[in-house]
């Protein structure tokens, strides 16, 4: 999709601030959701399921890298997430605020808040999505999708966006997407691939491609805060490389890319979304456990 130079000084590209809201939609709902049941095996017959967690989490977001004359030269923000076991469902509240800088221009403001939940029978999700920039409203997102196990299923955006979206077999919604993707690493396995709904955008649903492997780079910082907030030491981390894929626009090009290091407890130690000329790095700032569960 051609971008003209001068957009791209304003502010993101559209379809970068559709991808953005959509990887933090699908991120905030369900990337930093699970913990491992104990005694959960790294790899290989046996496995633990993974069991999910309820848990606050603040991340400092920061330009990773940037293409020179194209992409943004400075990016400054905050990611806060909560996420609650509703004994029947998982309810997730987020918000992102994101300062982006291109050249010396004053820096635009984006504001996105996202808040889900998800059955734990994988059959019925609720999206909610505002999009502000520079305290304007610039998108509004909600409704509802059901799956039908085994025969795909149906996703509804109302309001002035009122539309449907078939949803095909094999769909999952992001925390049945994330359980069965940490599920593959706990097996031992090296590729996941489902398609997934978020709601997040219009560009739902995605093909996605998970790549895990052995994250070689941790940061020693992050693991500090973590032991600190009494999370447990020395338990598997791995990192998932994903890609996804508009279904409705059937481009071989991903929409976004996600890298996200995640501990076996389910809290994501490093995050670096990218979008061709420039990638984001989220790092956490705090995280915390609060009650949930039945």
């Amino acid at each position: 999709m051609p971008i003209q130079r001068s957009t791209r000084r304003r502010d993101l590209p559209a379809f970068r601030r559709r991808a953005f809201a959509a990887g933090a939609a699908m991120l905030l709902f369900a990337g930093l959701a699970t913990a491992v049941m104990p005694g959960a095996k790294a790899a290989g017959a046996g496995a633990a399921e993974p069991k999910l967690t309820s848990h606050r989490a603040a991340y400092e977001i920061t330009l990773n890298q940037s293409r020179e004359g194209v992409g943004p030269t400075a990016a400054r923000g905050l990611m806060v997430y909560e996420f609650t076991d509703a004994c029947e469902r998982w309810v997730a509240e987020s918000r992102i605020v994101l300062d982006v800088v291109y050249g010396e221009e004053t820096p635009v403001r984006t504001d996105w808040s996202f808040t889900s939940w998800e059955s734990k029978d994988g059959r019925d999700y609720g999206f909610s999505m505002t999009h502000k920039r520079n305290e304007r409203l610039e998108e509004d997102l909600k409704g509802t999708a059901r799956l039908d196990p085994g025969k795909g299923g149906e996703a509804a955006f109302a309001g002035n966006v009122a539309k449907q979206i078939p949803l095909p077999k094999g769909t999952l919604f992001p925390t049945a997407h994330l359980l069965a993707s940490l599920k593959a690493a706990l097996a031992g396995k090296k590729v996941f691939s489902r398609p997934m709904f978020d709601g997040g955008s219009l560009d739902n649903p995605y093909d996605t491609n998970v790549y895990i492997v052995s994250p070689k780079d941790r940061s020693d910082k992050t693991r500090a805060l973590l032991k600190k907030a009494g999370f447990a030491t020395g338990v598997p981390v791995w990192r998932h490389q994903s890609a996804f894929f508009s279904m409705k626009s059937g481009e071989s090009t991903p929409v976004f890319e996600l890298e996200v290091d995640y501990r076996a407890d389910g809290v994501a130690e490093r995050i670096i979304q990218s979008f061709g000329d420039f990638a984001i790095r989220m790092s956490p700032v705090k995280v915390e456990r609060i009650k949930g569960g039945c």
